[in-house]
């Protein structure tokens, strides 16, 4: 028993007591992790055997691997893993509760209780605290959420919130919230300094302050500076001093209380600093040079007469008053539900600390604030509410009191807020969110942690807030700015709610998406009340860096996205709802699956059938063989990076889907049978020419506009230029694939897209044996149309110059030619085939640049001598104005041709048979095999008509049954496409367009 009691020790020794209820233990964030390593890896085993000298090995190993961890502060069976011992010294009351509590006070129990109370009347300033505190504690739920669901690092609410919604918001959030803290802390110096002003400016019994503009912004750069020698001594002498001072302020509080119920009616003096009340106010009391109030105790006449709002002018701004500004100061003042999650790199605890302080301090809070409410409504007159807002010297039982309080009070607010705000720059820095700008802040860092260049550079935004004014002037930006912080706090935990994430799993049972939801509503609904300017201009700034922020890469945030989840939720739902029974042909979009076998070869058709898909599903699928099955990993997986790379890259909008099978035939099938989703399924598969062409490299030469901060393109340029043809004779595929397609400048790739592209197998040379042979390539065409899907063969892409198009002030055609050569017979009748040519002709017309740039041609080749060639175009005309196919028709003669047949059948009599109900017609004759000289003289008559044209589609007829003409039937569409423009064969199976409504 004994054993056994020792190697369980040495088991919850050796693996830090993998029961964790204060983080995710699915994820198992670990604080003091790097960024990179926040995720349990599936390939790390974990040995739990007895043997306590390999436990003891074990553990060793994963303390080495642990760069960052140093300690483990341990409390029952919970246990949190933490950066550095020295760093993370605050516990729940001094770390978390105090500041808040604080921050709190500072300005509102002691200073704008009594303004909220004078303009608003009783009934309506319980109703702003109650605003002021649902949105708060709803947002305190949201903030709890995200404590308790994983270890938290410094950074505070931007850290959760960047690693909850993404870098983008999390980085446009994190300013927005840094810059809040800033102006915030500018609010409390104000504030700061009008308290010494009143107390002891003109007109006091001291008058030792001025009262002017720049006296007042002098007096706030020294408090500014005292705040900032305090932070650089670090932030532990501030929590040792927050306790304290919260003791200090709670009692000067109850002082205030008793002399509520202690003190008589008397007059409260008004002070000079109020130059409204004096300019506007005959001298009265034997016409001496002050201006008096009253404080009447307690009194029913008195609370009567302060029961409903009389807005009036603030005497510090000379501005009218309303609803909206004030409850913008009073929620300016309560901004510190914060101040303890700013902390978060400093506590020993957070994911416990946030949630436990937190409640406690704004629960505390609140009943402070509503009992104040009520008591001063009770006991001060109104005149001396709107014109003293420090009367609360003037009623207390001994007058030093209530300024002691102040001045502890604000001050621990000020070093609070220049603390915050440091610690979230310090985090953008760290986690590189503006790439190297900010790299200087971590060069300030002092070995306990306490980022000197960020104290400095927020103390220099404090200062630069001083000039705005009066406090009450700051109080709606202030407001604006954490409401819009609040409301993405909610937003987060609503999204992550409602995306059903399974790893969002809080131990902080209290939150649900109702409070969430409550929270987000009432933050953006009151921001506008506050100032519809203000926060029309901050949300229009949030936007530009979330925008911004989305236009760059973030190589260290492998923090996941809420988007992604999301997504994710709602395309699982959608995909459900999308029933391949209701489809309708009027509705019907192309879904392409392109086999590519290099794309250093297949570029310009990779483009050019995006340019097709015409908002439809594409696929680029891949077969890698595989005739062993065994490897160890999965050749696929290895590989599959590189092509989502390539399509970050290519800017199209593209699935990436591999397999591997012992014949290439036998992955097509594969991936035929198999790709796509639902009803989201490739309906057209498209093939590379099978010819012996050499195939080029177009990946060297394209032009890739990939979106990277900071990044010397030609430098990049020339080194993937370099590394490309160093290794070009070492890149041998190991791995045999597909040869099926052949198909524009590098100038700026980040390493990783480099290296992707640098994976990718170098091309066939001219000498080398091709891996698919012709029969399996033809039945690879027949399997393709027996599991019905269209297909579609690509030829000469690599003469396609797309980039020309939009500098070519000429016009390009497209041309279609409906036409079935290897049955002449049947020429001027239209099938399904030759309807799904006019159809994907169509929507290639439709974007760009080929919209504006392209001219779509119509060709049907007619017996002049025979035919009706008027009625032939006037029905093609018809129909084509049926489709709503804006095209020109070409009707080209071609007896001479088709009197080259070894047996020419009979030209149908009947000419006019152009009919969009056609179904069963050539599209279900198969190869017949023809004589070269009337295949040269198709070739002839196409080249003949494709001047200046960009791409052709042409009929693809119906492969033999017979193998023995397999050879036969590529080397009949080799010799009518060669020497083309890009040519498209086309074989349709299924009706694509209609001519109802």
């Amino acid at each position: 028993m004994n054993n056994l009691n020792r190697v369980g020790s040495s088991l919850h020794r050796t693996f830090f007591s993998l029961k964790c209820p204060d983080t995710n233990s699915d994820a198992i964030q670990q604080e003091g992790f790097s960024i990179l390593d926040h995720n349990l890896s599936s390939y790390h085993r974990f040995d739990l055997s007895t043997n306590n000298q390999q436990q003891s090995e074990t553990s060793s190993q994963l303390f080495n691997q642990s760069n960052n961890l140093s300690t483990i502060d341990k409390t029952g069976d919970d246990t949190e893993f933490v950066h550095n011992n020295t760093k993370r010294t605050l516990h729940t009351i001094p770390g978390v509760f105090c500041p808040i509590a604080l921050s709190m006070f500072a300005i509102s129990i002691f200073m704008r209780i009594g303004f909220v109370l004078a303009h608003a009347g009783v009934l309506q300033t319980l109703l702003q605290l109650s605003v002021c505190f649902i949105i708060l504690f709803s947002t305190l739920l949201s903030v709890c959420a995200l404590a308790t669901n994983g270890a938290i690092e410094g950074g505070g609410v931007y850290h959760m919130i960047s690693r909850a919604l993404g870098p983008e918001f999390g980085g446009a959030i994190g300013v927005l919230f840094f810059f809040a803290n800033v102006i915030c802390n500018g609010q409390s110096v104000a504030a700061l300094v009008e308290a010494l002003v009143e107390s002891f400016g003109p007109g006091s019994k001291a008058n030792i302050f001025h009262g002017t503009h720049w006296w007042r912004l002098l007096y706030g750069t020294l408090i500014n500076i005292v705040s900032l020698i305090t932070c650089l001594l670090g932030s532990s002498l501030f929590s040792a001093a927050a306790f304290f001072i919260f003791i200090l302020v709670s009692f000067v509080y109850l002082m205030v209380v008793v002399s509520f119920f202690i003190c008589g009616p008397h007059l409260v003096l008004i002070p000079k600093v109020n130059t409204y009340a004096y300019n506007n106010e005959e001298l009265l009391y034997n016409k001496t040079d002050f201006l008096y109030g009253h404080y009447t105790s307690f009194s029913s006449e008195t609370m009567r007469e302060n029961l409903f709002a009389n807005y009036t002018i603030d005497y510090t701004t000379g501005n009218t008053m309303n609803f909206a500004t004030v409850f913008g100061v009073l929620f300016s003042s309560i901004t510190g539900l914060l101040a303890g999650a700013n902390m978060s790199g400093e506590l020993k605890r957070p994911s416990r600390s946030i949630p436990t302080g937190s409640v406690s301090a704004i629960l505390f809070v609140f009943f402070i604030f509503t009992t104040e409410t009520l008591l001063i409504a009770a006991t001060t007159d109104r005149y001396t509410l709107l014109n003293n807002y420090l009367f609360l010297q003037d009623i207390n039982i001994w007058r030093p009191f209530v300024i002691i309080g102040i001045i502890s009070a604000v001050f621990s607010a000020c070093l609070s807020g220049l603390i915050g705000a440091s610690r979230i720059l310090e985090a953008l820095s760290i986690d590189e969110i503006f790439g190297s700008v900010l790299h200087w802040v971590r060069v300030g860092t002092t070995r306990r942690g306490n980022p000197m260049a960020a104290v400095f550079f927020t103390f220099i935004l404090v200062e630069l807030t001083l000039f705005i004014g009066s406090m009450n002037k700051i109080a709606r930006i202030v407001t604006i700015f954490f409401l819009l912080a609040y409301f993405a706090v909610n937003l987060s935990c609503l999204a992550l709610d409602l995306a059903s994430a399974p790893n969002f799993r809080p131990t902080f049972k209290y939150f649900s998406w109702h409070t969430a939801l409550i929270g987000a509503i009432g933050s953006i609904t009151m921001c506008f009340i506050v100032s519809p300017e203000f926060a029309s201009i901050a949300i229009g700034i949030l936007i530009g860096l979330i925008a911004m922020l989305h236009l760059r890469d973030f190589p260290r945030a492998s923090w996941g996205s809420i988007s992604q989840a999301l997504i994710f939720h709602q395309v699982r739902k959608y995909l459900l709802l999308l029933d391949p029974r209701k489809e309708h042909v009027k509705f019907w979009r192309p879904q392409m699956l392109l086999l590519v076998s290099n794309p250093r070869s297949s570029i310009n058709l990779i483009d050019f059938v995006n340019d097709m898909k015409k908002g439809g599903l594409f696929i680029l699928g891949h077969v890698k063989i595989d005739r062993t099955n065994n490897n160890l990993n999965d050749i696929c997986s290895q590989e599959y990076q590189y092509w989502v790379s390539l399509i970050d890259n290519l800017k199209i909008k593209a699935f990436v889907d591999m397999t591997s099978a012992p014949t290439i035939r036998d992955g097509v099938i594969q991936l035929v049978r198999l790709s796509g989703l639902g009803g989201l399924r490739p309906n057209t598969v498209i093939l590379g020419f099978y010819d012996d062409t050499v195939p080029e490299d177009k990946l060297r030469s394209r032009s890739f506009y990939k979106r990277h901060w900071l990044k010397s393109n030609r430098l990049i340029n020339t080194l993937f230029l370099q590394q490309q043809t160093n290794r070009s004779d070492d890149m041998e595929s190991t791995n045999s694939t597909i040869t099926l397609n052949s198909t524009n400048t590098l100038t700026s790739l980040n390493d990783n897209d480099m290296n992707s592209i640098l994976h990718f197998p170098t091309l066939r040379r001219a000498h080398e044996k091709k891996i698919l042979d012709i029969h399996s390539y033809v039945q690879i065409i027949k399997d393709t149309l027996y599991l019905n899907k269209s297909v579609c063969l690509a030829r000469n892409f690599s003469l396609l110059r797309k980039d020309d198009i939009d500098s070519n002030k000429r016009k390009v055609f497209v041309d279609v030619w409906p036409v079935n050569f290897i049955f002449p017979e049947m020429s001027t009748q239209f099938d399904v085939t030759c309807l799904y040519m006019l159809q994907l002709a169509t929507i290639l017309s439709m974007v760009k640049p080929w919209k504006t740039h392209s001219i779509l041609r119509v060709f049907l080749c007619i017996d002049a001598i025979n035919d009706n060639a008027f009625r032939i175009q006037q029905y093609l005309d018809e129909l084509l104005s049926q489709l709503r196919i804006n095209a020109q028709t070409r009707m080209v003669a071609w007896e001479n041709v088709t009197s080259l047949l070894n047996n020419p059948s009979t030209i149908n009599e009947n000419a006019a048979t152009i009919s969009v109900d056609q179904q069963q017609t050539t599209s279900t004759k198969e190869f017949i095999d023809i004589n070269d000289e009337y295949i040269r003289g198709i070739n002839e008559l196409i080249r003949q008509q494709s001047d200046n044209t960009s791409c052709l589609y042409l009929y693809l007829p119906r492969p033999p049954c017979d193998k023995i003409l397999f050879q036969r039937y590529i080397q009949v569409l080799d010799m009518i496409s060669n020497n083309l423009p890009p040519v498209m064969f086309v074989h349709g199976v299924s009706s694509v367009t209609c001519t109802r409504l």
